[in-house]
């Protein structure tokens, strides 16, 4: 009989709890009420002001937009591909053969017909005209 009455009383505590101390009572308020899309508004093909049919010399032309592989390139397209690259993109190792000498390093800059490369075995990039490139290929990614 004892364990029934045991089982009474923290009943009876459990009922007469407090809220505790630091509990913050929150509000009760209405859910607030999604009204769905009323207005739906689109610029129309004739608000736009029209293009005019000339392109600038500086635009590419459609036949270098295509993508091409490689090996397709021509010499300039080739340098002017990893002169142009950006810089989070890792630069890739070239190998430039001329007339005179092989060259394996990066292509850095293309300016006025001379190609900057910098090359791992001397401190200063070297400049070599465009010219006097007969070929180049990639060494490694």
């Amino acid at each position: 009989m004892q364990c029934y009455r045991e089982v009474v009383k923290m009943d009876s505590i459990s009922e007469n709890r407090e809220l505790p101390k630091l509990y913050i009572t929150q509000p009760d308020l209405a859910e607030p009420k999604r009204t769905m899309q009323s207005r739906y508004h689109s610029v129309s093909a004739y608000d736009k002001p029209r293009q005019s049919q000339d392109i600038p010399d500086q635009y590419i032309s459609k036949k270098q937009l295509e993508n091409k592989t490689f090996n397709e390139m021509t010499i300039l397209e080739k340098v002017i591909y990893f002169a142009s690259m950006p810089f989070h993109v890792p630069r890739v190792k070239c190998e430039l053969i001329t007339e005179r000498k092989k060259y394996i390093g990066l292509i850095d800059d293309y300016q006025n017909d001379m190609v900057i490369i910098k090359v791992a075995s001397k401190p200063r990039p070297i400049s070599i005209p465009l010219k006097q490139i007969k070929e180049i290929h990639m060494v490694g990614l």
